[in-house]
């Protein structure tokens, strides 16, 4: 399945499940995985590849672990000093993504093990509890947390302005609250964000996808982004060394109660990096044309992609979603997929037990899913948490729609990444 050379750690694993007509993965049946670690002939892990995902392996614990919707992942790192393997019993395998990251030397890297340590156990255990509770602002242990709240009342052609305290120091939460009326009419809300007096908005976007309820969907969850019975909340950390001022704008009259929590910083550092959000759509999707998630110069980290998609079904089936993510960094490519609903995380979409219906992960889901008036609605999310993608020069992520980058469709989607510069 893979076999990279150096130091290293593998932070993603994904494979699709069966098809419908059989239980469990793709062609796997029992057999095992094997991950060899740093040249030794013995591997470091050598167990039933279904039982990762069903958290049966000492030291993966769920939700870090987990399978449904088509799709089983684990996001336990898997760290290697100096070359690395992984292989499968049998031939069967025939979509799958391992996901890694290279560094310059093996200093400071420990050498994955199983079973773990007591300190790696309790740091597993520590991240399994924090996925767990999405949506709950306490899981984040955030301190001397400083609440300000702003009852907003936007008029078409005006601007509201929220000034955030001086700095140096951290968003940690926005929550937006409001009617139910006025919450359908946030996707005709723009939201911008500028950190540190930069001309520019680092965050541009409209105010429903910046806390990912286009199409309206029901209520989810998820490590980032969601909703509760208080509202819609982003929990993305949001560093500035000196000032942030959120704007509003919008098309229509809008009203609803915004809440900033923000903690101080005991220092500005340059690695922190500014958060920054960018809206592309394309209605619709043109021939051999890939839809824009980011692109940029400068020095920073990939974090999330919010997309929704919608379009005219043939056979009841979004043909879109076989289009793969590329990202191209530096310069070189780094990632190519092997479709979108495996980019997410899931797989086999609008087959039965599959990936048939709304989902919401700590990490991915899709929280809308439907068929609607022979149009189907696909709205997903996926953080890179776990797995953040970095750029040194640059960066450009994209993605296919369709086989062959040709099926029509109207796509909408936020990029979330952290660059050096506001």
């Amino acid at each position: 399945m893979a076999e990279m050379t150096g130091a290293g750690c593998i932070h993603r694993i994904h494979l699709p499940h069966s098809i419908y007509t059989e239980p469990g993965l793709l062609g796997r049946k029992g057999e095992h995985i094997r991950i060899y670690l740093d040249g030794n002939p013995t591997p470091a892990l050598d167990v039933p590849l279904e039982d990762i995902f069903k958290g049966k392996v000492d030291g993966f614990p769920k939700p870090l672990v987990g399978e449904g919707h088509g799709g089983h992942y684990c996001y336990v790192p898997i760290p290697y000093r100096d070359g690395c393997k992984v292989e499968v019993d049998g031939t069967d395998v025939r979509f799958y993504a391992v996901q890694y990251r290279t560094y310059p030397s093996a200093e400071g890297i420990v050498t994955f093990t199983n079973p773990p340590t007591d300190k790696q156990r309790e740091a597993l255990a520590a991240a399994a509890k924090t996925w767990s509770s999405c949506g709950e602002f306490e899981s984040l242990g955030v301190t001397n947390a400083e609440r300000s709240e702003e009852t907003i009342e936007v008029k078409p052609g005006e601007a509201v302005e929220v000034p955030l305290p001086a700095g140096p120091r951290m968003v940690r939460a926005i929550h937006l609250s409001g009617s139910p009326e006025a919450l359908k009419e946030a996707g005709g809300v723009r939201l911008q964000i500028r950190w540190d007096g930069a001309e520019t908005p680092a965050v541009d976007v409209p105010l429903d996808y910046f806390f990912c309820q286009a199409m309206q969907p029901g209520p989810f969850r998820s490590l980032l982004a969601g909703s509760t019975d208080r509202g819609w909340y982003n929990f993305m950390a949001m560093p500035y060394g000196k000032s942030a001022v959120v704007t509003l704008t919008s098309e229509k009259p809008f009203a609803g109660t915004l809440e900033i929590v923000t903690t101080t910083l005991p220092e500005w550092k340059d690695d922190l990096g500014y958060l920054h959000a960018v809206y592309n759509e394309a209605l619709p999707t043109q021939p051999d044309v890939y839809h824009p998630w980011a692109t940029r110069e400068g020095r920073g980290h990939y974090i999330g992609t919010y997309m929704a998609t919608d379009g005219q079904t043939k056979e009841k089936l979004p043909f879109w979603l076989e289009g793969d993510e590329v990202f191209t960094c530096d310069g070189e490519l780094r990632i190519h997929g092997t479709g979108t609903e495996d980019y997410f995380n899931c797989g086999w979409y609008a087959v039965p037990g599959r990936l048939e219906g709304p989902c919401a992960y700590p990490s991915h889901g899709f929280p809308v899913y439907q068929l609607k008036d022979d149009r189907n609605l696909a709205v997903a999310y996926r953080w890179h948490v776990a797995d953040p993608v970095p750029y040194e020069k640059s960066i450009e992520a994209k993605i296919e729609h369709g086989p062959t980058n040709k099926t029509k469709a109207n796509y909408r989607s936020v990029g979330f990444f952290y660059d050096a510069a506001p």
